[in-house]
This record gives C-alpha cells, sequence and structure tokens, in this order.
C-alpha cells in the first residue's frame, strides 16, 4: 500500500514492506469501517440533538477536537520533542488502518448529515398523497447534491493543507445549502404535523452543516 511504502531503502531494513500492501478485499473492509463511523456520528449525533452545544457533545464523544475540524494549525514540536521520537516498528505499522479522507472529522459529520436529508426527504415524499412538481424535486436534489460534492471536496483541501481553497469550496456549498433550505419549505404535505417536524428536524441538520463550515471558514482565515 502506498502509505506504508517508503523510496529509499539503502540499507535493505523494509525488504518484505510489500507484505503491509492492502487487497481489494482489505480495502472493502476498510469502507465498511468507514460506513460504521458515520452511523455512529448519527447515533450520537441523536443523542445529544437537544443539547444547545450538540456539536461539541458530539464531537467530544466522537473523540475529535476543534484542531482535528480544519487541521489548519502547525504542529509545534520542538528540538528536544523531535530527538526522543523513535520510529514505529513494521509490524505496528501492518496493524494500522491507512489514514484516508474517510477517517475525516468533516467527511464524517457531513456525510451522516447529507445522508439523513436525502432519507428523511425521500421517506416524506414516499408516504405523501400529494407528490410535488418534478422541477421542485429536481431542483432541490441538485442544490443538496452541489453542497455535498462541495463540501466533500472542502474535506479534501484541509486535508491537503490548501486551507483557502478549502474556504472557496465551503462558501460555494454554504450558498448550495441556503438554497435546499429555501426550497425544502416550498414542498408540500398532506399532513402539516409531519411536514412541520420534517422542517424542524431538516433546519437542524443543515443549520448545524453550516455551523461546521463556518467554523472551518474561520480557521482557515486565522
Amino acid at each position: 500500500m502506498s502509505q506504508y511504502e517508503f523510496e529509499s531503502n539503502h540499507d535493505g531494513d523494509w525488504d518484505d514492506n510489500e507484505e503491509v500492501a492492502w487487497n481489494e478485499a482489505d480495502w472493502q473492509n476498510f469502507l465498511r469501517k468507514s460506513d460504521k463511523e458515520v452511523a455512529r456520528f448519527i447515533t450520537v449525533y441523536n443523542k445529544v440533538k437537544k443539547n444547545p452545544d450538540r456539536l461539541d457533545a458530539a464531537a467530544a464523544l466522537m473523540g475529535w477536537h476543534r484542531d482535528d475540524w480544519s487541521s489548519s494549525d502547525e504542529i509545534d514540536v520542538d528540538v528536544d520533542e523531535i530527538q526522543q521520537l523513535c520510529p514505529l516498528d513494521i509490524d505496528e505499522v501492518r496493524k494500522m488502518d491507512p489514514y484516508t479522507i474517510h477517517r475525516h472529522p468533516v467527511y464524517i459529520s457531513s456525510t451522516a448529515f447529507f445522508s439523513y436529508l436525502r432519507a428523511s426527504w425521500e421517506h416524506l415524499m414516499r408516504h405523501n398523497r400529494k407528490q410535488p412538481e418534478p422541477w421542485l424535486s429536481w431542483s432541490y436534489c441538485g442544490s443538496l447534491a452541489d453542497a455535498e460534492r462541495h463540501c466533500l471536496l472542502a474535506a479534501n483541501c484541509l486535508d491537503l493543507g490548501d486551507f483557502l481553497l478549502a474556504v472557496c469550496h465551503l462558501k460555494k456549498a454554504h450558498s448550495a445549502l441556503n438554497e435546499s433550505m429555501r426550497l425544502n419549505r416550498l414542498f408540500y404535505h398532506h399532513s402539516p404535523k409531519i411536514f412541520s417536524k420534517y422542517i424542524h428536524e431538516s433546519d437542524i441538520r443543515m443549520y448545524d452543516l453550516r455551523e461546521i463550515w463556518i467554523r472551518i471558514i474561520q480557521d482557515c482565515r486565522k
């Protein structure tokens, strides 16, 4: 696997390094773990949903720190600390999962929120006696997809250290999500009570998505 390969091997200490490489089954298992993390965030978020500081509470339960969201702070390590660092044993390296964007807090939380927004809308429409106009459904789904696309691109930019590019993508995501919020209120449901609850739950998650993005934008601009 490329994450564990070393460009230089002059001393021959890594002759069996090719054994670290993952096959397709390993990566499929890794993706299943990623999906479980998204599901775990949904569960954690639902437990603290009524908390005014639900984002921070959910992040704490997930084991995340504030700096994990944007990764914009440089690591400050002095010379003495560097000298004390020891190389990882190859056996320990083999046991480690690779780091990919799937493990980034922005990816996990955003994927969870967008999954909820899609599923709740589909459930609402599936049990709606009066189906919406095609243009409205298409526009809503399109704006939601644009918001998710720019959000995930921003997460990738954060991971690569392109912080100002991440800001640009998050601004586009913010604009698309605002359009989703506007269109969401144009739908009709035969039960005003059900529709009111749907709007309430959707708004909570959309506002929290925007709150995450605003925090990251502020960190990236520091």
